[in-house]
């Protein structure tokens, strides 16, 4: 499934806080992690040529003995290997990750890189929108799950595009024995309907909304070849990303997977900023796969 498990790291415990999930993936599977740091330009001495180079040989040098380490601290080091590469953060990980088939991207939300921070909430934001593979965010505010997450919350919006978070949420729940949570998000008729003479027909609006999603869901389910691994079916309502967290934070959710984009009725979900909320806000961490 994942043979091949990006984990970029910037010297920082943040960033490093990544590890114990990718671990997992490993441990279960037969894929090898490569654990990837980035050593920035030396610009302001690229007019001399030989400094130039010997300080970025210096980064690489210090880079490769920062990951050994890191290696070495591994419950499995030989199914680690290592990488350095010279160059901006992400545009290092997308091209890395490109070029050499990777299956999934594991890091931190933030981090810091040496005295100067490295702004990486925008380096994950970045990654999470061009990354060429799955890409799965740990939200360094609350850290990754204790052991391997035995709760897989997908959202559903109706639409293929968002189905396509599916199947590798199918495929981790097999190797890590989770439990799937297929969630639909209703919007409320009060989001449409602002009068107060229109109680009613708010109520009639969400009750259509919630049997139609719970129907989909269910049909949805029935439909896919589980393979012994426990789901459940399950309506929120409200705004999407925010219903989303609220469902997750209330029902112990240890990761969510979810597509990049999708389609709810004849109005786009702007999917892309749904999952930047996540990205920031959401309790637990978060799995984007990326689609067009």
């Amino acid at each position: 499934m994942f043979s091949k498990i990006l984990v970029p790291l910037d010297g920082s415990a943040m960033a490093e806080s990544a590890l114990s999930l990718a671990e997992q993936f490993v441990e279960e599977g037969k894929g090898r992690l490569i654990l990837l740091r980035v050593v920035p330009y030396f610009t302001v001495l690229a007019a001399d040529p030989l400094l130039y180079e010997e300080m970025n040989r210096l980064g690489e040098d210090e880079a490769l003995a920062y990951l050994r380490v890191i290696r070495n601290g591994l419950p499995n080091p030989a199914k680690a290997d290592l990488v350095c590469q010279i160059g901006s953060a992400a545009d290092s990980i997308l091209q890395y990750a490109k070029e050499n088939d990777v299956d999934l991207i594991v890091m931190s939300s933030h981090g810091r890189s040496g005295l100067n921070r490295w702004v990486y909430g925008s380096v994950a934001e970045r990654i999470m929108s061009q990354a060429p593979c799955p890409t799965l965010i740990i939200n360094a505010r609350h850290g990754a799950p204790e052991g391997a997450p035995g709760k897989i919350l997908i959202p559903l919006d109706g639409s293929v595009l968002a189905e396509h978070a599916l199947q590798p949420a199918l495929d981790l729940a097999q190797l890590l024995d989770a439990e799937l949570y297929l969630l639909s998000v209703t919007t409320s008729g009060e989001l449409r309907i602002e009068t107060d003479s229109k109680a009613e027909a708010f109520a009639d609006i969400e009750s259509g909304e919630v049997v139609q999603a719970k129907d989909y869901l269910q049909a949805l389910a029935e439909n896919l070849d589980y393979e012994k691994v426990n789901y459940a079916v399950e309506i929120a309502s409200g705004t999407v990303a925010e219903a989303i967290m609220d469902y997750a934070a209330e029902n112990g959710m240890d990761l969510i997977i979810m597509s990049s984009h999708g389609r709810t009725g004849l109005k786009r979900w702007v999917y892309g900023s749904v999952a930047e909320k996540l990205l920031r806000s959401a309790c637990c961490a978060t799995m984007i796969v990326r689609n067009q």
